[in-house]
């Protein structure tokens, strides 16, 4: 094996193909486990977190009205 990468069928790459660079790994984003009474962010709007419905969505409350939200949406507040 004399190290040069070749194609899968076995012939050499081209010359424009010889210096790419593979990208990098996406960063993994954990999302927080929020519970009841947690403050929230949505929307530049601050309210708490009421309950998860279980479809990727939540019900927030925000100035005494309830909003179902998604949850990837929200933000610590």
């Amino acid at each position: 094996m004399t190290g040069r990468t070749r194609l899968p069928g076995g012939e050499p790459r081209k010359a424009s193909q010889r210096r790419t660079r593979r990208g990098e790994a996406p960063t993994s984003r954990i999302a927080p486990q929020w519970r009841f009474g947690d403050r929230i962010e949505w929307q530049k709007k601050v309210g708490t977190f009421h309950r998860d419905l279980g479809d990727g969505n939540a019900e927030v409350t925000i100035a005494n009205r309830a909003y179902r939200v998604r949850i990837g949406d929200l933000r610590p507040g």
